[in-house]
């Protein structure tokens, strides 16, 4: 074998050295034309296809516009004397689910109770489980609209922008039937407990003498010093308290005044605000959003067996509720499913997409298919996080027909070369929670729990005629090098009580991102 090799290589060598110019000649014109072949594409002319409405910005909720609110009717169970005051009496302040008492969160439960479903059994019902800051919320009519089943909505409400929250959520509750399938929860900082707006402006007057202008300041101060060294010892403790409690107005009276610059938000309509460009609490004080605590939230408040962990902007396919709830309910029968049984160590891939500015959300396979084949929508984050959500099969995905039910296409590990995919999937209370120690801002928030299932071997089944789709958003917000320092050095902790806890695969690359 090896003098065959040693011949071939021999032979090789010499054919090069006779025809070195011929081969370099059409090794360049090759490469000449790599080059050009991924400049043209890079630069290629899309086709110029009209959009369905025209160039648009998506803005959530226009299917409401020109409907008003019905002022003496709200679709929705407000809770704790909400919406217009907080009664702190009727609450109980509880902790998150991952952290318990280490956490500086705090949560209330069910400021909102949904009523849509609370007849169904957990088994025939399916929740959608969101979290969003304020500015975010009226994404959460686009899902009420297409999802068959209850939402469980974590909201972000440090100091006034609960009073933003209740103002979105009182004026959607009296437009959209729909919300009656929202159940609301509230997250908040323990230093920033939320707080509502002042109904009338406080205003703290102090009795000062009044001074003429030829009156000077150490005239003032010496009169001062003279009339507190003739007070007796009862007079002296009266003044010191008298001092301490006008300071104290002072102080409440500029606090006071902080809090009453909470946005007043004006609605022309059901659709709610052109503009959703609200200067939050959270914002103003640069405060890192808690994205995992959210998440958390709001699926330990799901009461059904089965559920999504998904985010707000994602827009569920026609019938994606029912349509899985039958085929779990064909997987394992009857008898097992209205027993609660579930699949061990086993969830149900949805996969992402989004679609170009201009094109509207997509509700069936077919249309997005034709979308991604005209090159205005593709698979979520594919030009910023390619590895992010590029799920195995996705080529067989797109070329099967599309089916009227949802059914199983394939079952896959989170190993390599999947070891950095974060799939939003269906399941239940058993998989590990979020880690709340990562923020939005820090990034690859979801990392550490899908690698933590990795090392359990989840079987993650990749699902045919179903999806989530985003519409076009801008990519230009800025980077936050200090939460993703943060996030880095809480991801390591992390790593390392994972290394602790389970055995090494090494295809779930544990180390990979550190």
């Amino acid at each position: 074998m090896s003098k065959c090799l040693r011949i071939c290589g021999a032979y090789s060598f010499r054919l090069t050295r006779k025809h070195s110019t011929v081969l370099l000649i059409a090794l360049f014109i090759v490469i000449l034309t790599v080059i050009l072949q991924l400049y043209a594409y890079k630069h290629q002319e899309m086709p110029n296809f009209s959009a369905k409405v025209g160039d648009f910005d998506y803005i959530p909720g226009t299917f409401l516009r020109g409907k008003q609110p019905n002022e003496n009717t709200s679709y929705c169970q407000f809770n704790y004397g909400l919406p217009k005051v907080i009664e702190w009496d009727e609450i109980q302040v509880l902790f998150p689910p991952e952290e318990g008492k280490k956490s500086s969160y705090r949560v209330i439960y069910n400021a909102i109770q949904g009523t849509a479903y609370v007849n169904n059994s957990k088994f025939n019902a399916l929740t959608y489980a969101t979290q969003a800051t304020p500015e975010f919320l009226y994404h959460i009519t686009e899902i009420a609209r297409y999802w068959d089943g209850p939402i469980s909505l974590a909201v972000f409400v440090p100091n006034f922008d609960m009073d933003i929250t209740m103002q979105i959520m009182s004026h959607l509750c009296s437009c959209y039937s729909a919300m009656s399938k929202v159940s609301l929860h509230l997250f908040y900082p323990k230093r920033y407990p939320p707080k509502m707006r002042i109904p009338e402006p406080l205003y703290v007057t102090t009795d000062i003498p009044t001074t003429t202008a030829n009156i000077s300041m150490d005239d003032l101060l010496k009169e001062k010093i003279d009339r507190y060294r003739k007070l007796n010892n009862q007079t002296r403790a009266e003044y010191v308290q008298w001092v301490r409690k006008t300071k104290v107005e002072r102080m409440m009276a500029k606090i006071s005044k902080r809090v009453l610059f909470v946005p007043q938000l004006i609605f022309n309509d059901c659709a709610g605000l052109d503009l959703f460009d609200i200067p939050t609490f959270r914002r103003e004080n640069n405060l890192d959003y808690p994205i995992n605590v959210g998440r958390n939230i709001a699926r330990n408040a799901s009461q059904t067996n089965y559920f999504i962990v998904s985010d707000i902007e994602l827009v569920p396919s026609d019938g994606l509720a029912p349509k899985f709830l039958t085929m779990v309910r064909k997987l394992m029968g009857d008898k097992k499913r209205d027993e609660g049984r579930i699949f061990s160590k086993t969830v149900f891939v949805v996969p992402l997409f989004e679609v170009e500015r201009g094109v509207e959300i997509p509700h069936d396979k077919d249309t997005l298919v034709r979308l991604i084949n005209e090159n205005r929508a593709k698979y979520f984050h594919q030009k910023v996080c390619a590895h992010c959500q590029r799920f195995p099969g996705l080529q067989s995905w797109l070329i099967r027909p599309s089916p009227s039910v949802i059914e199983p296409m394939l079952i896959a590990r989170r190993e390599y070369p999947y070891h950095r995919w974060e799939p939003l999937y269906f399941g239940t209370q058993n998989e590990p929670w979020y880690s709340e120690q990562l923020s939005w801002e820090g990034r690859q928030d979801k990392m550490t729990q899908m690698l933590e299932m990795c090392l359990q071997e989840y079987r993650m089944v990749v699902l045919d005629g179903a999806f989530l789709c985003h519409a076009a958003a801008s990519r230009n917000a800025s980077r936050k090098y200090r939460a993703e320092r943060i996030n880095h050095r809480r991801y390591q902790t992390i790593i390392s009580s994972l290394k602790q806890k389970y055995q090494n695969i090494p295809k779930c690359k544990i180390m990979y991102g550190c």
